[in-house]
């Protein structure tokens, strides 16, 4: 989830679903945790962790 194109392939699908469910994705590798357009990045290690 580090690089542009893997992060626009991982959220692209989820942007296109139209309703008010919470929407995350679980990373394993990923220096930025933080929400974009509506959708959680979580680190695997803090999502088993809480």
């Amino acid at each position: 989830m580090n690089a542009p194109e893997t992060r626009e392939r991982e959220l692209a699908p989820l942007r296109k679903i139209r309703d008010s469910y919470e929407k995350i994705v679980i990373a394993l590798e990923c220096d930025l945790t933080q929400t974009q357009d509506g959708i959680k990045i979580i680190k695997a290690l803090d999502f088993l962790l809480e």
